[in-house]
């Protein structure tokens, strides 16, 4: 029965990295949102702060790939703008927060 549990275990996928997030190459402005948003909340946790409330807005122009974002922090609205070349991956990709505390 154990080698049976050891050969299932290691079946199964192993859980995507954050390398491995990084790497992804994208192609639509709506699959660079959830960076965009990640990358945003990452920022304030780094810093004991829970941001909350995220709504964004996405287009493309020319090759490039955009993401209008908003998040609420300190009981008000905080503008996030993220943008990526379409067919890069994801570690090239640029955040802006409007936010001097940061």
């Amino acid at each position: 029965m154990k080698t049976l549990t050891m050969l299932l275990a290691a079946s199964l996928p192993v859980a995507a990295t954050a390398h491995d997030h990084q790497d992804r190459v994208v192609y639509q402005a709506s699959d660079l949102v959830s960076w965009c948003r990640d990358e945003a909340q990452a920022r304030y946790v780094a810093r004991n702060i829970t941001p909350y409330n995220w709504t964004a807005a996405y287009h493309d122009r020319s090759n490039i790939l955009y993401v209008d974002g908003r998040l609420r922090v300190h009981d008000s609205d905080v503008e996030v703008h993220c943008r990526l070349a379409s067919g890069a991956r994801l570690e090239f990709g640029a955040i802006e927060i409007d936010d001097p505390t940061l």
